[in-house]
């Protein structure tokens, strides 16, 4: 009797956890087999998902079906299907959201990214007053004030090796440095310390188990043991500070006390503050502090990772690709050559080729592997006679459409004259989503272009980036169990120019 209840739980199990594994199969649709539980996602944990979204896109073509645990989930790879989906009539009406947001935290369920529908799209309105090229570019001095600090570290390193050649660099911390500066100070108006730099290292190493629950555990689940994919200890630790910064920044305004440390040129937290005190008239037109803080902390914790990656991997392709390197120095120095110091910042930011470099960079190694929406109705695939339902997934593999050499030619090699003016109209709409498209792309694209545009010129006008002992060819990634690349160690040789 005991051996047949057992049984029967593990058959009642089995059912449960495989219940809709079929659900594509029976609709004549391609895709990886699922594993109980688990779905297509558990392979995710141990192989890195670049590896597995190309794999996938190789064998199963440009639609195929995946399982978030028992929930079937899309696939798509074809740019014509794609452009409804990220832009126009279709995407805002039908795919305005992203993956729902498990959790009920004060600060988590505020953060854009989290956000849908009527508050997402206000949120989402009065945000993009911030980003707005003018805007940001009041940050610019900020941005400087990093890059200076940046180019302090590389001189010291660097200032007893002029004779004995490149001294080794680890990428990952010269640029986690650099952009950890640049956002501290504009979204919490503080230069990093010891306590802010331990935080921040445990919000963005959490271990492997807090994904793997995020992913496999019901939503009431997680809350009924207060879980959060985030760490709480670091989010209360940014939570705090940006309150801090906002009633400080808040007296300021209202009193004309002047801060009791001077700022270089307007911060985000300005900026929205701004949009803040533009719509006092009405509180349903305006971001409350709540909203205010909840932004400082998402711009840090997605805007940190993404933007130290790009650097990251701009140098290490510039090191590995001495001509480009040179093309990239020569427009440099001739465009700021002849220009005052003060508008050296303007012309760097629209040097066509350094955009290149930065475009080809983001489609050789962009760090987000995949975007994804999720439908409000349901919704046919074109011709294909595809539903897709209500509250399903779709998912758009970014690194396999930009590894395409459908797409792409020579897709491996880096190319930056791909994205020269007078080649772009060899590119097919919605191949290249860096910052994806439409009404749910990345709103901080401007500012991720421009303080890594900033840092990239000055080092490439004061020093040579090289090959090293240490440098790996190709780069080894590892599994992060999320759509974001893992990058090993990466290093590169940096010798200062000889300028005179």
């Amino acid at each position: 009797m005991l051996y047949l209840s057992l049984a029967c739980i593990a058959l009642v199990l089995y059912w449960a956890t495989t219940r809709n594994h079929r659900y594509w199969a029976d609709r004549g649709v391609p895709g990886p087999t699922p594993w109980p539980l688990f779905g297509t996602h558990f392979s995710q944990f141990f192989v890195p998902m670049q590896e597995l979204d190309t794999q996938r896109f190789e064998k199963f073509g440009k639609i195929y079906g995946v399982y978030d645990g028992t929930t079937p989930g899309l696939i798509v790879g074809d740019p014509e299907l794609i452009k409804p989906i990220m832009c126009g009539t279709t995407a805002l009406n039908v795919f305005t959201n992203r993956r729902a947001v498990k959790t009920t935290h004060p600060v988590m369920s505020k953060f854009l990214s989290s956000l849908e529908g009527r508050p997402w799209r206000r949120v989402r309105s009065l945000t993009t007053k911030a980003f707005a090229v003018p805007q940001l570019k009041s940050m610019i001095p900020t941005m400087q004030h990093a890059a200076e600090l940046m180019l302090a570290h590389l001189n010291a390193a660097t200032s007893n090796a002029s004779m004995s050649g490149p001294v080794n660099i680890d990428l990952k911390r010269l640029f986690g440095t650099y952009t950890m500066d640049v956002i501290a100070l504009s979204a919490f108006a503080t230069t990093p310390d010891i306590e802010f730099i331990q935080q921040a290292s445990a919000l963005f190493t959490f271990p492997f188990w807090r994904k793997f629950l995020d992913y496999v555990a019901p939503m009431w689940v997680l809350d009924s043991f207060g879980f959060t994919v985030l760490p709480k200890e670091p989010m209360a630790f940014f939570r705090q500070i940006s309150a801090d910064a906002i009633n400080t920044r808040e007296q300021e305004r209202h009193t004309g006390m002047q801060p009791a440390r001077p700022r270089q040129g307007k911060d985000f937290l300005d900026l929205l503050m701004d949009v803040w005190d533009d719509m006092e008239s009405g509180t349903n037109h305006k971001l409350t502090k709540e909203e205010i803080l909840a932004q400082c902390v998402l711009f840090f914790s997605v805007g940190y990772e993404t933007s130290s990656q790009l650097l990251m991997y701009c140098s290490y392709c510039l090191a590995l690709n001495p001509d480009c390197q040179q093309r990239l120095y020569d427009e440099l120095s001739t465009c700021i050559g002849t220009l005052p110091e003060t508008e050296h910042a303007d012309c760097i930011v629209k040097s066509p080729y350094l955009k290149a470099v930065i475009d080809e960079t983001l489609r050789l190694y962009n760090p987000v592997l995949r975007m994804e929406r999720r439908a409000s109705e349901d919704f046919e695939l074109g011709t294909t006679g595809i539903i897709v339902r209500k509250g399903m997934l779709v998912g758009i593999p970014v690194w396999a459409l930009h590894h395409s050499c459908e797409h792409f030619p020579d897709p491996e090699r880096f190319m930056p004259n791909r994205f020269l003016p007078e080649n772009k109209h060899h590119m097919q709409d919605s191949t290249y989503l860096p910052f994806g498209q439409g009404p749910r792309n990345c709103i901080g694209k401007q500012f991720s272009l421009m303080e890594s545009k900033l840092a990239l010129a000055e080092i490439i006008l004061k020093y040579q980036l090289t090959p090293t002992a240490s440098t790996t060819a190709p780069l080894q990634f590892v599994p992060t169990g999320r759509p974001l690349l893992g990058p090993r160690e990466v290093c590169i040789g940096f010798q200062k120019r000889n300028l005179y």
